[in-house]
């Protein structure tokens, strides 16, 4: 992980949460990667006993074409279906039950093999017996899943859909944290693992739990919550999800940065416009005119780093008679705290012509700095409904990763 990164956590003691969201915590770096390596070993194990099983599966149906129609029969009995596997190959009947196997839930597996491949060994000499190991990889794998409180958050940051599948449906805790109160939903969307997060969000996950500051457990890294971390990946479908699920998506961290500004500072076009989405209540939309503590806006950030087309997407007129004429509009004349506007951070010449024509355009350049409501004397504002949420920032804390914001930002 990068200090200064939004899904770095600011606190290093976990969360205070209650007996039914379990806190985790590894009690060292060795317990975290001693139970890394489990997972990754059971996963390794598996899959090379179900290259066995099926090369045992080849060979058997090879010599008895008939055993096909009895393993596709035992399948739909033991799966409660009826001809679904009806003149399906062995290839296609091993594809449809892929879904319904994994190297930790691995049931189906143990039980098909104790039926129909009782008897067959591998390796050298042949002196393992294939069934004996799947039993014992079962045992493996029901032990890790029952006493690693940890799993959960190690498939979540891995990928492991079919894992935290399973885990889930064995009662996983949803609401797990590690020694840093991250949460599987937190690992999971900062990755853009939209399916993982939908599972645990669908399994009761609390975006809102609360450590003993009152924050809630998604909002972490230098205050940012989980809709910002997914904004900052360009992660779509993980932030339409969130926001779906009421995550916040107009909240200002430490700092005044938001998910929007994020998006903007990364170029994720499909982001901006759901966050800019006509469709909504004007009062719920994102305020592109919102600024940093340093006076630094989404607009200064597009053009400092070169995105053409969100800069014309900002300074597009809005048309919604519903919305105040220039309310949700861009204001290429904002300053920052050094009294720059976003002309001065115009990285390509494109940028610029744009910026000078909506200002000739629109008589910007008349306009008397001093009766903006967005006073670079501060360079701070909030739209009304979200300055509850405005914090001070500790002045000591630092951004190294965000050269492109936090260092070079300060001296302009």
């Amino acid at each position: 992980m990068i200090e200064g990164h939004p899904s770095v956590p600011i606190a290093s003691n976990g969360a205070t949460v209650s007996n039914t969201q379990q806190e985790i915590k590894f009690s060292t770096k060795k317990d975290e990667a001693e139970v890394s390596y489990s997972l990754t070993e059971l996963n390794k194990t598996f899959t090379s006993l179900m290259t066995k099983v099926r090369r045992a599966f080849d060979k058997k149906v090879a010599s008895d074409p008939e055993l096909l129609i009895d393993l596709t029969r035992w399948i739909e009995t033991y799966m409660n279906w009826t001809d679904k596997l009806t003149n399906a190959s062995l290839n296609e009947t091993f594809n449809t039950i892929h879904p319904y196997y994994d190297f930790i839930d691995c049931c189906l597996i143990v039980d098909l093999s104790e039926e129909f491949l009782n008897g067959v060994t591998f390796g050298d000499g042949e002196k393992l017996n294939i069934v004996s190991e799947l039993q014992n990889h079962k045992r493996n794998a029901d032990t890790f899943r029952s006493s690693s409180k940890t799993a959960l958050i190690l498939a979540c940051e891995r990928a492991h859909e079919d894992v935290v599948h399973s885990l889930l449906s064995a009662g996983a805790n949803a609401n797990i944290q590690d020694n840093k109160g991250w949460t599987a939903p937190m690992l999971a969307g900062e990755r853009g693992h939209e399916n993982i997060v939908h599972s645990l969000l669908c399994a009761g996950a609390n975006v809102n739990i609360q450590d003993n500051k009152g924050r809630t457990a998604l909002i972490f890294a230098y205050e940012s919550n989980a809709v910002m971390i997914a904004s900052y990946y360009g992660n779509y479908e993980v932030v339409e999800l969130l926001i779906s699920k009421g995550v916040d998506y107009k909240y200002q961290r430490k700092d005044g940065m938001n998910a929007f500004m994020f998006a903007c500072q990364n170029g994720h076009t499909r982001i901006i416009e759901l966050l800019m989405k006509k469709q909504v209540d004007p009062n719920e939309q994102v305020d592109p005119n919102i600024q940093k503590k340093n006076g630094w806006n989404a607009l200064m950030l597009a053009c400092k780093n070169g995105h053409t087309q969100i800069v014309k997407l900002l300074l597009k007129e809005q048309v919604d008679p519903n919305v105040q004429q220039n309310k949700w509009e861009a204001d290429p004349t904002i300053k920052s705290n050094k009294g720059n506007t976003a002309l001065k951070f115009a990285k390509t010449i494109e940028i610029s012509i744009l910026l000078n024509s909506y200002i000739r355009e629109h008589n910007r350049e008349q306009q008397d700095d001093t009766s903006s409501e967005y006073s670079h004397t501060t360079g701070y504002n909030t739209a009304p409904s979200d300055t509850c949420s405005v914090r001070s920032v500790p002045s000591s804390l630092s951004l190294d990763s965000f050269s492109d914001i936090s260092s070079d930002e300060c001296d302009v």
